[in-house]
């Protein structure tokens, strides 16, 4: 299971239901990496992607004790109330471990963080405020810095943590 997230140097990811920051290269990221992949979010994050629906071209998972099966449905994703049953149902359909991407938000990554072997992130160099963060990176992961880069007045990198064996 990998995690993958834009986060910035206060561990900041989200405000008032959307990502903190909008950089068209960390979009590109994301798609290139989850495209015909699973991902695997929770209810908020769902409801704030486009429509509130279900990413195409993805396995989508919302891992939920509140949504109903029905909007579920409606949403276009499948739903598992606890961990246990989220694996159950990513072994019957068949998802490979490494083609699963928790999404978010800032509950469903401390969660599942245990299960990664991951995470690609986007570290933004700022320090806005924001009200969900990421949580710490374990230190069994080890560090692969990516190039310093800028989208207008946004420096960043595509730090990519592999756990240790």
């Amino acid at each position: 299971m990998n995690a993958i997230a834009a986060v910035n140097a206060l561990q900041y990811i989200g405000k008032q239901g959307d990502l903190l920051y909008s950089i068209q290269e960390d979009m590109a990221f994301f798609v290139a990496k989850t495209r015909g992949k699973t991902v695997v979010m929770g209810r908020k994050t769902l409801l704030s992607l486009p429509g509130g629906k279900g990413l195409k071209g993805r396995k989508n998972f919302v891992l939920s004790r509140s949504m109903s099966d029905g909007e579920a449905e409606e949403r276009g994703v499948l739903i598992a109330r606890d961990v246990d049953s989220l694996f159950s149902l990513l072994r019957d359909l068949g998802s490979p471990e490494e083609d699963v991407f928790v999404i978010g938000g800032g509950e469903i990554y401390s969660l599942l963080m245990p299960y990664c072997s991951v995470l690609y992130v986007t570290r933004i160099l700022r320090e806005d405020e924001g009200e969900t963060r990421f949580p710490e990176i374990p230190s069994d992961f080890t560090l692969t810095k990516g190039d310093l880069r800028r989208s207008g007045e946004i420096e960043y990198r595509f730090d990519t943590y592999v756990k240790n064996r």
